[in-house]
């Protein structure tokens, strides 16, 4: 929910290395899904048209259920971009529409036709992405052995303002403490084609793949709602390696009244009426994290002589026992840290290989 610009400069020597990457010939293919956005549909487009170094090839928007302009608008920059925009028009039954099934079917259409070594990406039609969002994405593909991408999704800084000053600070300390837990992660289990800093978003925002590693979990899950989440847990149980690019950003609108049941603007809404009890269930405590990534690494290392884990029963946090949460959490990384400094360095990298061990799926 932050509302800071990135610093979007691009050195012409990085530019130049990154068009020598074979990513940089992939045909691009932004899917957006849209449902009555003539507010932001023309904000959305044009942030694409302006992209640094490099623009989609192709940009399918799929429009479904609509009854406002949100077509005549789109449809009247289509001779002017400087990329490919086809228009989908379709109408769910009422009782199967739903923001998940508008973003699988516009993903699949996207698809259909691309090379197989098509980049797939999608965002949100009240985005506006980063002048650098292509272009860092590329950056993230050519840099590490990953077959998606997950970027961040903050608040249009013109729009920030209409989120009281709490909710920005109870989403600063459920943010910090997020960050806690991965490290506490890392430090179990390196992940060298998702190091530190990374983020912990799985937003429809800002997600590109391959086709093929799309292709493998067979799309974006059949759900109504949360379909970036269970995107990203599907591509994880099929071992397809995903990069968290903290540069890779879309700014996204801060309205109240959202086209996603459980979305971000739900949640906002509810959250300025009252303040939750619990942070996003999203955030486990101290103890669940250690026990999961000991039992990743169990069924990793594949060790039948290691003790069955027996996985703890969800467990929220209260917002105002967070704090005791955050100092446990500090404790926990720096033991951490300080039992890695005493480990000789083979024993340390072979602890590091054994987390890196599935292949990508291309």
């Amino acid at each position: 929910m932050s509302s800071r610009y990135p610093d979007n400069r691009i050195s012409d020597t990085a530019a130049l290395a990154l068009k020598r990457s074979p990513f940089w010939k992939k045909q691009r293919i932004v899917a957006i899904p849209a449902c009555n956005e003539e507010d932001h549909i023309i904000p959305c487009l044009m942030a694409l048209a302006k992209q640094s170094y490099t623009f989609p090839d192709k940009v399918i928007l799929w429009i479904n259920n609509t009854t406002d302009k949100t077509y005549d608008l789109a449809h009247s920059l289509q001779d002017t971009l400087p990329f490919t925009l086809e228009i989908i028009q379709t109408v769910y039954p009422s009782h199967l529409a739903s923001a998940g099934l508008a973003r699988r079917d516009a993903l699949a259409h996207a698809a259909r036709h691309a090379p197989s070594n098509a980049l797939l990406f999608t965002t949100d039609a009240d985005g506006e992405a980063a002048k650098d969002w292509i272009y860092r994405t590329l950056e993230a593909f050519a840099h590490y052995p990953v077959d998606a991408i997950f970027g961040r999704a903050l608040l249009l800084p013109s729009e920030a303002e209409k989120i009281p000053f709490h909710l920005h600070q109870d989403e600063r300390a459920e943010q910090a403490y997020g960050a806690l837990l991965e490290q506490i992660s890392l430090e179990l289990c390196p992940e060298p084609h998702d190091p530190w800093p990374r983020h912990i978003e799985h937003s429809g925002a800002s997600i590109a793949v391959t086709r093929q590693a799309w292709a493998l979990v067979g799309g974006i899950p059949d759900v109504a709602t949360g379909e970036d989440r269970q995107f990203y847990k599907t591509l994880r149980q099929h071992s397809i390696r995903v990069r968290h690019a903290p540069d890779v950003v879309v700014y996204v609108s801060a309205r109240l009244s959202g086209r996603a049941q459980g979305g971000m603007a739900e949640t906002l809404a509810r959250r300025i009426r009252a303040q939750d009890d619990y942070i996003d269930d999203i955030f486990e405590t101290v103890s669940s994290r250690l026990l999961r990534v000991r039992k990743e690494l169990a069924d990793k290392n594949k060790n039948h002589s290691t003790p069955v884990l027996t996985e703890l029963p969800p467990l929220r946090i209260r917002r105002d026992d967070l704090e005791n949460h955050v100092k446990r959490a500090r404790r926990v990384l720096s033991f951490l840290r300080q039992a890695r400094s005493l480990l000789p360095e083979s024993l340390e990298r072979k602890t590091a290989d054994q987390c890196d061990s599935c292949s990508p799926a291309r």
